[in-house]
C-alpha cells in the first residue's frame, strides 16, 4: 500500500473524520503564508502575547527535513456542540484532536518508520495555517466565511497537522467550490456584519493571492467583538465561577454544505 494512503488509514482509525496530504512546499507559498506579515498586530481572543517567551522569533521557524503535512480533521456537527465549548483548558474536541495526533504520531514512527514533528496550533509558535494547508491536502475550499469548507461537514470542522520527513504525493486540491454561486447565508446571518464590507489592507494585496474570505471581506477585528461578548457573556452566566464559553458558530450552522451527511 502506498504510504500515503497508510499514514491517511492510520489517522482515520484513531478517530480523524478526514485526512489528507499537502505538500510542505506548497503549503510554504499558500497565500495567508505570503500575505501574513501585511495583516498588522492581532489582539484577539485566544492569540499569543508577543511577550510570550516561547514564540519563535522567526516566523514560520520549520525543520528543515520536512517535506509533507499530514492535516487531520474532526467533525463538530451542530447537535454536538459542547465539543467546541471553552472550559479553560481548551475544548473537548481540541483535546480529541490532539489525542488523535498523539496516537497517529506513534504509528506511524514505530510501524512506517517515519520521522515526524509535532507543531503548535499558533503559526507565531512553530505552527502553519491550517485551513491553507487543508484545502493543498484535498479536504475541501476556502468558503466566503473564510472557513474551511468540506463536501461532507461543511465548516463544521476544526483541524490539526502533524509534520513528515517524507516526500508523499500530495492528496489535494480538489476541485470543489459550493460557494461560488451561494447566497451568501454565512454573511448574512453574522451578528457583527464582520463579512460586509471588504477590508482596505487586502485591496491592497497582489491580486494573485487568495484574499480572506475569498474577497478579503472578512474583518477578524470584528469578529473579534463576537467572541469578546461571548466571554462576558459566560461570566455573566457565571459569576466567580469557571462557565464554558460558547463561541459563535453563526456561519458555521448556517451554511446548507454536509447538513445531509451529518443527519
Amino acid at each position: 500500500m502506498e504510504i500515503g494512503k497508510e499514514i491517511i488509514g492510520i489517522a482515520i482509525e484513531n478517530g480523524a473524520t478526514v485526512a489528507g496530504i499537502a505538500s510542505m512546499e506548497d503549503l510554504k507559498s499558500s497565500s495567508s503564508h505570503l500575505i501574513y506579515t501585511e495583516m498588522g498586530d492581532y489582539k484577539g481572543i485566544g492569540t499569543v502575547r508577543h511577550d510570550d517567551p516561547l514564540m519563535n522569533k522567526q516566523l514560520f521557524n520549520w525543520p528543515d527535513s520536512v517535506r509533507s503535512v499530514l492535516v487531520i480533521g474532526l467533525s463538530h456537527p451542530e447537535d454536538m456542540p459542547e465539543i467546541d465549548w471553552w472550559d479553560g483548558r481548551g475544548t473537548p474536541g481540541n483535546r480529541q484532536l490532539i489525542d488523535i495526533v498523539k496516537k497517529t504520531r506513534q504509528q506511524i514512527e514505530n510501524n512506517l518508520k517515519v520521522n515526524t514533528h509535532e507543531l503548535h496550533y499558533y503559526v507565531e509558535k512553530g505552527g502553519v495555517f491550517l485551513k491553507d494547508a487543508a484545502v493543498l491536502a484535498g479536504l475541501g475550499c476556502i468558503g466566503k466565511n473564510n472557513m474551511l469548507v468540506t463536501p461532507s461537514y461543511g465548516p463544521r470542522i476544526r483541524l490539526r497537522a502533524l509534520f513528515l520527513d517524507v516526500e508523499i504525493d500530495p492528496t489535494g486540491p480538489v476541485a470543489f467550490d459550493p460557494c461560488a454561486d451561494c447566497k451568501k447565508y454565512c454573511r448574512r446571518v453574522c451578528p457583527e456584519n464582520a463579512m460586509n464590507t471588504k477590508v482596505p489592507l487586502f485591496e491592497l494585496i497582489n491580486n494573485s493571492f487568495n484574499k480572506p474570505a475569498r474577497d478579503g471581506a472578512y474583518n477578524r477585528n470584528i469578529c473579534n467583538i463576537r467572541m469578546e461578548k461571548d466571554v462576558a457573556e459566560s461570566r455573566k452566566r457565571s459569576g466567580d465561577k469557571q462557565s464554558s464559553i460558547k463561541y459563535c458558530r453563526k456561519c458555521e450552522f448556517v451554511c446548507p454544505v454536509g447538513k445531509k451527511k451529518e443527519t
